[in-house]
Formats: structure tokens, sequence, C-alpha cells
């Protein structure tokens, strides 16, 4: 594996391996969820409660994303991203009567007899 040198930081060298790519920028996350820079700096506190965006990997200096945290969350998270019903691609329509859904449910789950 080889590193790369990135410059001196605070405790002295840093080395990242060429294939890592910087974390996101603040507009970087904002042109993601497809807001301006702006409305992303004063809605950014609301996002973290409501939306569930993940928190900065630094406040101090400019703001800056952890790459596959942030993906994640786009990922399942998005506040633009369509209601799904959980782990069905389509809800079956409703039983016509009791009837109805018992056999269902023998045909889903195996004969019960009782």
């Amino acid at each position: 594996m080889i590193l790369v040198h990135q410059g001196f930081g605070q405790k002295g060298h840093t080395l990242r391996h060429p294939s890592m790519q910087p974390p996101y920028s603040s507009t970087d996350v904002a042109m993601a969820i497809g807001i301006s820079l702006d409305t992303f700096y004063r809605t950014r506190r609301l996002r973290h409660e409501r939306d569930g965006l993940p928190p900065p990997i630094s406040e101090r200096g400019p703001l800056k994303w952890e790459r596959t945290g942030f993906d994640a969350w786009l990922t399942r998270h998005h506040p633009m991203r369509p209601k799904t019903i959980a782990n069905d691609a389509f809800a079956s329509p409703p039983a016509a009567s009791d009837d109805e859904h018992r056999e269902r449910l023998r045909k889903a789950y195996g004969q019960h007899d009782s």
C-alpha cells in the first residue's frame, strides 16, 4: 500500500491512502439534498433532529462530513425520498371476508387444524 503525503496537520504529517477521498463539505451536502448552501446553514440543526442527518466530523473550521456515513444516510433517509411500505414491494389488497383472510393465512403459514 502506498501512502501519499497530504501536508502538515496540527499533530505532524498526515498520510492518506490514494484511493481515500476527502470528506464532504457543506457545499457537497447542500447540493446532494437539493438546497442552497444558505438554506443548509440555516436549517442544519433541524435536519439533524428531524431528518437524522449525521453530525459533521468537525465543528471547527469548515464543516466536513464523513463520506460513507453521509452516503448511507442519503440512501436511507433522504427527506425527498418517497415513502415505501416496509418489507413489501406492493401491499396485498385487503381480504373481503374472514374466510378469505383465514385461507390466505393457511396458504402463507401452512395447514393448521385445531
